[in-house]
């Protein structure tokens, strides 16, 4: 079996970000790939990772998480 890509082991770390907010994996999921998110000018979780933008998601999500509203 092989490893999983850094891009894969980002992606599942952002979904996991998100499924703790979203509170399941398909609302991560439609989040990740439909949600535009405005402090990113209007991108989507997607857009950003393909920019290699994951590690400010993950920032983000556990900024949600803790409670913050923004």
């Amino acid at each position: 079996m092989t490893e999983p890509s850094a891009i894969e082991k980002d992606t599942a770390a952002v979904l996991d970000a998100a499924e703790r907010v979203c509170g399941s994996r398909t609302q991560a999921r439609t989040w990740f790939h439909n949600e535009p998110i405005d402090v990113f000018d209007y991108r989507t979780a997607e857009q950003l990772m393909a920019a290699g933008r994951a590690e400010v998601l993950c920032r983000c999500l556990r900024s949600l998480e803790a409670g913050w509203l923004g």
